[in-house]
């Protein structure tokens, strides 16, 4: 991925040298991250891409234990995960069955976003995890992503490819509300990307490591 910040067409950072500095400053005092947050696996991390985002941690934690608990050993693979997508209808209750078998919760819409980011890696040859990890180390989002899934946008872009070890930050909820506690006003999602892969640099730190910090100071540690 060579562009990990603003979408094409975007302007650079706005923000003031004051800003950058107090964000440079905020970043210095975070404790190391203590979890290692890499996914290598195909299912997992198509599963993680439709649950990880706008849910509480503890409820992906648990969605994903589940997963592995009673459903991993029958989906080991995509041919399995379709074999299974076979068995329930494309509907809301069909959704909703899958969704419990899969995560033990009733989420019916993330289920279908699952069959509809299943159908947009198979057109791009994305059928296992060296060509999800190829993918992603080439990927921009406007080109690659945008549009592609309902429902799926930037920052989960953002947290897909991390997962596979692209260096980039994961625009959520932690890293905005850091961001905006150190420039002292809310940040784009692009411009706080940004923002971090040059404080990155300039501490001399991956930007992975840098995004996994934040996230744990925001959680109040490794999860």
């Amino acid at each position: 991925m060579t562009n990990p910040g603003a979408p094409s067409g975007s302007a650079p950072p706005n923000g003031s040298d004051s800003e950058y500095q107090a964000l440079l400053q905020k970043c210095r005092e975070l404790p190391p991250a203590q979890g290692n947050y890499r996914v290598t696996d195909y299912v997992e991390n198509l599963l993680l891409t439709v649950v990880d985002f706008q849910m509480h941690t503890t409820a992906v934690v648990r969605a994903m234990q589940h997963f592995k608990a009673h459903a991993k050993t029958d989906v080991p693979d995509l041919a399995a995960l379709k074999a299974l997508f076979a068995q329930y209808s494309d509907d809301q209750a069909g959704n909703t069955a899958l969704a419990k078998r899969l995560w033990g919760y009733h989420l019916w819409t993330r289920a279908a976003m699952l069959r509809r980011l299943v159908e947009f890696f198979e057109s791009q040859g994305v059928t296992d995890q060296p060509s999800l990890e190829r993918w992603a180390a080439q990927a921009e989002f406007k080109t690659h992503f945008a549009g592609r899934v309902k429902g799926l946008g930037f920052a989960v872009f953002h947290w897909l490819v991390i997962r596979q070890g692209v260096e980039s930050i994961k625009p959520d909820v932690h890293v905005l509300r850091f961001v905006e506690t150190a420039i002292g006003r809310p940040p784009k999602d692009w411009e706080a990307v940004q923002m971090l892969v040059r404080t990155a640099g300039d501490l001399g730190m991956p930007v992975h490591q840098l995004d996994w910090a934040i996230w744990e100071a925001g959680r109040g540690g490794a999860v």
